[in-house]
């Protein structure tokens, strides 16, 4: 077992929602310890010096998602986007040698910190991905016909934003996020290495307080239908089943909220 992937699905402006918005392994959630065989987990921001080891278990664990056929290279210009751009949630859990075993994205305003990504880092990105595309043809082609036309769209709607210094619209979202009061985790990774630690939980009970420190009122995830772990892991621990949704790619999530406040 190595990964939840919790997220939304295809259909934000960036390639945030392309984990699925967390990824494509297939793989169980993660696994909550046995009684008395924890060890200690400690939870920290996420810092862009991380980049380079998040890009490693990013590939070890979503190595079959569409974000990490971009490359080693793209997915760390992707990391330092999202660490530095505004609204962000970005956690990793150490263990008592200090080695990041897990991480967690999200954000307390998804189309903000989208917005903010784009706008603050979009040539770095587009060129990674120009890169990516040019040494591997299959790759070019999927990109051109799944998701090509709607990332350009995006980005020219934000530059052109940013050039009239105007305030970012609200899009549509990638999953039901409501304005004022959702986030969103995207990409919950456990090493498979670490997997039974309480790595997962912790990671989302961090997120949780951090969410709650911002005034929200929940937050959202999705994880494929296929992926019984994840669901009970969720489930397990406090977060409600609220249907299903369809990507634009045809892929189908469950989609969980974690109320945050007393009803």
């Amino acid at each position: 077992m190595g990964s939840s992937r919790s997220a939304g699905p295809d259909g934000a402006a960036s390639s945030r929602a392309d984990h699925p918005s967390s990824g494509s392994s297939g793989q169980a959630g993660p696994v909550d310890p046995p009684p008395g065989r924890a060890a200690p987990v400690s939870v920290r921001p996420l810092s862009v010096g991380d980049a380079s080891t998040a890009v490693r278990l990013h590939l070890d664990v979503l190595g079959a998602e569409f974000i990490s056929r971009l490359g080693p290279p793209f997915l760390r210009a992707y990391y330092r986007a999202w660490i530095e751009a505004e609204d962000a949630l970005a956690l990793a859990a150490t263990g008592p040698t200090g080695t990041i075993d897990g991480i967690l994205l999200g954000a307390v305003d998804p189309s903000a910190h989208t917005a903010a990504m784009v706008r603050r880092h979009w040539p770095s990105l587009v060129a990674h991905l120009v890169v990516a595309a040019a040494r591997d043809p299959r790759l070019a082609r999927d990109l051109l016909v799944t998701r090509a036309v709607r990332y350009v769209q995006g980005i020219a709607r934000v530059a052109r934003r940013s050039r009239r210094h105007l305030p970012a619209p609200t899009p549509t979202p990638s999953v039901d996020v409501a304005a004022g009061g959702t986030g969103e985790i995207t990409h919950l990774l456990v090493a498979p290495s670490a997997q039974g630690r309480g790595i997962g939980r912790a990671l989302v009970t961090a997120a949780e307080d951090a969410a709650r420190c911002a005034g929200l009122r929940e937050l959202v995830l999705v994880t494929p239908v296929e992926e019984w772990g994840a669901r009970r892991f969720y489930e397990r621990i406090g977060w409600q089943v609220d249907g299903e949704v369809v990507s634009r790619s045809g892929e189908r999530f469950v989609h969980f909220r974690r109320p945050l406040t007393a009803p």
